[in-house]
């Protein structure tokens, strides 16, 4: 009887550290992912490519307004020509992360170089219709 007692333990153990295991793979997962849509994300506004980076990234509640941002960032002439990804913090089991990135940018006919800070949040969605990040921010007001 102990020798069942025994082997029934060790079967629930690997199975508890396989869980586990699981676990974490899929959070590492989540957090790669978060990385790969955020860099993306920034890079195509470093790159002019506003538009396109709401449609992909940005939650579709908020697209209207992001649009009318986009277009008069365009209007306006603005150029973003650098950024730095100053603080990244992603909560997998939460499905929340929070970056802070600086945008360097001029505005025409000015070309005095100007920085601003861009506190985005973003949430991971698992659902039949969308699975990946999504940004819940904003663009900022490049004055």
């Amino acid at each position: 009887m102990k020798h069942c007692y025994r082997i029934m333990m060790i079967f629930v153990m690997v199975s508890l550290c396989s869980c586990a295991y699981a676990l974490k793979a899929k959070q590492a997962n989540i957090r790669e992912e978060f990385n790969r849509s955020m860099k993306e994300y920034n890079k195509m506004l470093r790159w002019r490519d506003i538009e396109n980076a709401g449609m992909i990234y940005l939650d579709p509640e908020l697209r209207d307004e992001y649009m009318k941002s986009a277009e008069d960032i365009k209007k306006r002439g603005v150029t973003i020509t650098d950024y730095r990804i100053l603080t990244s913090e992603c909560t997998p089991e939460k499905g929340t992360a929070e970056v802070i990135a600086e945008f360097d940018y001029y505005a025409l006919p000015s070309n005095r170089i100007k920085t601003l800070t861009y506190h985005q949040k973003w949430t991971y969605l698992d659902t039949e219709d969308k699975k990946g990040w999504q940004l819940k921010s904003g663009l900022p007001p490049f004055d």
